[in-house]
């Protein structure tokens, strides 16, 4: 994997804080840091809004290609690069005509310790997936195979999930409400700084159950 991905973190650990959490808290943190654009466009929704997603991203690229050769095929190889903990993001480029994720990938990639994808485009084998319990965050639904249609051009490189540029090891965390992409320096800071925003607001809601004025809360706490 990618040179960040070296780091001597416990992915699960970090895995369950996150998803103690919410994405527009985690969302707020980036804020601060004066990073605004780091969350994936609304049309990259969860298959199963009741899953969640979180760790280190495994990036892949491919585009729109008619090739039927076989031998120009990387997808195999890319599956058997996968690394325990991570999240797969998949750029396909803009393609609207296949289905670049599914039950196939979504075993292989299990068996090695990928805990979950966003593919910024579509996927096949939907009720497979779903009765695996995989979690994957996509743009639609496709039954065109990749053959003849598609082909990955690359992996562990930068690529572009939902309007947001994602390099190898930054961390995604996604939940019903969509997908954020931490960078891989700020992981454990953007973390510790979420967990606090979210103690401040569950003393919001408590003060909020306490009648308080709503004007009070705003004044004290500076936000709702």
């Amino acid at each position: 994997m990618g040179h960040n991905l070296v780091q001597d973190l416990d992915w699960p650990s970090i895995a369950t804080r996150y998803k103690r959490l919410y994405t527009p808290a985690v969302n707020d943190v980036l804020d601060s840091y004066g990073l605004r654009h780091q969350f994936a466009h609304h049309s990259i929704k969860p298959l199963d809004p009741t899953q969640m997603i979180a760790g280190p991203a495994f990036t892949i690229v491919g585009m729109s290609n008619a090739t039927m050769d076989l031998g120009k095929r990387i997808g195999p190889r890319v599956i058997d690069s996968f690394v325990p903990h991570v999240v797969a993001a998949y750029d396909t480029m803009g393609n609207e005509d296949t289905g670049v994720w599914g039950e196939l990938w979504s075993n292989g990639a299990a068996k090695r310790g990928c805990v979950g994808a966003v593919v910024d485009g579509g996927i096949r084998d939907t009720a497979f997936i779903r009765r695996a319990q995989f979690p994957i965050f996509h743009k639609f639904t496709c039954p065109g195979d990749a053959v003849g249609r598609f082909n990955i051009v690359d992996f562990n490189c930068g690529v572009n999930i939902g309007n947001v540029r994602v390099n190898p090891g930054d961390y995604i965390f996604g939940d019903e409400d969509g997908t954020v992409f931490v960078p891989a320096e700020i992981i454990l800071d953007v973390l510790e700084k979420s967990e606090e925003v979210s103690r401040k607001e569950d003393r919001i809601r408590d003060a909020i159950d306490g009648k308080r004025s709503l004007a009070d809360l705003y004044t004290e706490f500076g936000k709702f």
